[in-house]
């Protein structure tokens, strides 16, 4: 009996090493090349600046506030990771994403390209259809509304 384990040991080991060789999924290529952090801090700070207009009552940093407690950054990931899934976009037209993501000059000369010119009209296609999910406007606007009536809510004298 004790011999059965033995032969068993290399293939299990096989099999381990096999395992630790699989591409990584999109999502995680996703979060491992693309700026998630930046872009949302950057959307969170516009989005910021253009309330401050609306509700000059409240400080920016106040708004701020309301909005990661609204919109996370979380949610932010999961937008993404349906955009550049396997679904629509190849290993190869990812790759390219990524390194024009990366490289200012390498996403220029990739937009004077046939190449180029076909993802971002891909890209630009996609995003538009998301924008034109029913589901999708509706979690927005249920969003907006939730953070619009914080802000309300915190401009409103308390007793």
């Amino acid at each position: 009996m004790p011999r059965i384990p033995m032969l068993l040991l290399p293939l299990l080991l096989t099999a381990a090493l096999a395992g630790c060789e699989q591409k990584p999924s999109r999502e995680q290529q996703i979060l491992a090349n693309l700026p998630l952090q930046e872009a949302y801090e950057h959307n969170i700070q516009r989005m910021a600046a253009l309330l401050t207009r609306t509700h000059p009552q409240l400080d920016q940093a106040t708004i701020d506030a309301v909005l990661r407690k609204h919109l996370t950054v979380e949610d932010q990931r999961q937008d993404l990771f349906k955009l550049y899934s396997e679904k629509n976009f190849s290993d190869a037209e990812f790759a390219t994403i990524v390194t024009a993501t990366h490289d200012p000059a390498k996403a220029k000369a990739l937009e004077q390209t046939e190449q180029g010119q076909q993802l971002s009209d891909k890209l630009t296609a996609l995003m538009r259809e998301s924008a034109r999910d029913t589901q999708v406007q509706a979690k927005a606007e249920q969003r907006m509304q939730q953070v619009e009536d914080e802000l309300q809510a915190l401009e409103r004298p308390q007793p």
